[in-house]
């Protein structure tokens, strides 16, 4: 240990930080370490506790570690691992009969990671060691495990559970109930959503915009909102005026919302009391908590009987799922998400052609030549969001990307390949065929023949749509 504390004395970042007191201690207050006031009581943790670490030199490596990591400005959750990691590996260490800084080794560490979580455990390790080997505290030759990274688990919430969820939000508290609306708008973080500012809105002529904070990139940005999102922030605003008063410092959109002790204990109690608005940090445990009642009082179920756990990042994640569904493009989906990169908008595309392949089991169109498509026509890159829309006509869809322009098709639909038909247009389709059928006898009798040729044309581009309407049909 005295060789350890040598070694970190004579390191660049030990001289600095090896004879403050605050290395003795072991239960630190994060403010102590740059975090913020806000960031604790939104995640609802003040301190970092390294009593449960019993070997020495292994927690003075822990805290030199989390001061390390607090410097370079990683967040809280990170240190929270960080210091589980250690803790655990702390009680492997004792079991496996190895006390001193000399044990710790490639192997054991390897042995440790394949006992536990290999992912989250390993990036603590990774980051311990290397920084241990640059200061010169401990040299460890680790060699990362090459695990395979777990696919992301993209939970998104049932079309059949969001219907439960949206009839039945008048079970919440107005503002959680707001703070659930605008979370699945928006697709924003929870984090995000917690540091919303009081005032947040900016009108510009007929435009609404809203001052979002993205975790990702560490800064406040505009973006501009439908006024039916600006609606929901000022009744919002208006609920803090006067719970809280018009005069009152509290400068966050979602104050926390309180019953009392008894009714929380009780089942369902919290949806029956009146609550108590209080001028503190809604913090993401309370939240949470929420969430978890709501499900369990309105019976979220999904479509096998299964009752549904709701949290707060599945609304942000069926915000995705559902602009993906639109054939958003990935850049604006990154960029109303906040991503750092398009590293999970692949699994979102995944989802949502996974179910355009379930609904074309159901529904099928038939285009101009009589080809049946299992998919509508894809929008063209870089087309901004839903630009390509379903426009009804006055028999069947139209699927023509409106980046394209003005159509020249007018009155023309049947022969134009942006056009699509349905089982559902047979009838009339039928009927139309009758009638150029009738109109192609009277053409004949009169002699007309550029008119027969030009009905005889519409009969043949019509009937491939009725012949291969009719295979689907059977």
């Amino acid at each position: 240990m005295m060789m350890l504390q040598e070694r970190v004395s004579q390191s660049e970042l030990g001289c600095e930080w090896a004879n403050d007191t605050w290395i003795q201690n072991d239960i630190w207050l994060l403010t102590s370490l740059g975090y913020t006031t806000e960031e604790c009581r939104i995640k609802s943790q003040k301190t970092a506790n390294f009593s449960r670490i019993s070997l020495p030199w292994l927690k003075y490596l822990s805290k030199l570690t989390a001061k390390a990591r607090a410097r370079e400005r990683h967040s809280i959750v990170k240190l929270s691992t960080d210091i589980c990691t250690f803790r655990k590996l702390n009680d492997f260490l004792i079991s496996e009969g190895h006390i001193y800084p000399t044990d710790l080794t490639n192997s054991v560490l390897q042995k440790f990671i394949t006992q536990s979580q290999p992912y989250y455990y390993k990036a603590t390790l990774v980051y311990a060691t290397r920084l241990w080997a640059e200061e010169g505290w401990l040299n460890i030759n680790f060699i990362a495990p090459r695990h395979k990274r777990p696919t992301p688990k993209v939970e998104i919430i049932p079309e059949e559970v969001l219907h439960q969820i949206y009839t039945q939000l008048d079970l919440l508290p107005a503002p959680i109930e707001r703070f659930v609306r605008l979370q699945i708008a928006l697709g924003c973080r929870m984090i995000e959503m917690l540091k919303m500012p009081r005032y947040c809105l900016k009108q510009e002529e007929d435009k609404w915009y809203l001052l979002r904070w993205i975790a990702k990139t560490q800064q406040w940005k505009f973006y501009q909102v439908h006024p039916l999102i600006a609606e929901l922030v000022k009744e919002q605003q208006k609920v803090l005026d006067t719970k809280l008063g018009k005069e009152s410092h509290f400068d966050k959109l979602f104050c926390k919302i309180s019953t009392t002790v008894t009714d929380c204990l009780r089942s369902g109690g919290r949806f029956n009391a009146e609550p108590v608005y209080i001028s503190e940090y809604l913090a993401a445990p309370l939240m949470g908590n929420w969430l978890s009642a709501f499900s369990d009082r309105a019976d979220l179920r999904d479509r096998y009987g299964i009752h549904f756990k709701l949290n707060s990042h599945m609304l942000r994640r069926t915000k995705a799922s559902v602009m993906a569904y639109c054939d958003t493009e990935d850049e604006y989906i990154a960029a109303v998400l906040g991503h750092g990169s398009l590293e999970m908008l692949p699994h979102y595309r995944k989802r949502s052609l996974d179910r355009l392949e379930r609904e074309s089991k159901t529904k099928s169109y038939v285009d101009f030549c009589g080809r049946v498509s299992t998919y509508k026509p894809q929008k063209c890159r870089y087309e901004k969001l839903a630009t390509l829309l379903r426009v009804n006509t006055p028999l069947g869809e139209c699927h023509r990307p409106t980046m394209l322009g003005d159509c020249q098709h007018r009155y023309a639909c049947l022969t134009c390949q942006y056009h699509r038909v349905t089982i559902e247009d047979l009838p009339e389709l039928q009927k139309d065929q009758q009638q150029l059928q009738q109109n192609l006898q009277e053409a004949s009798v009169a002699g007309q023949q550029r008119r027969e040729v030009e009905i005889k044309n519409l009969l043949q581009v019509i009937g491939s749509r009725i012949n291969s309407l009719q295979e689907l049909k059977i």
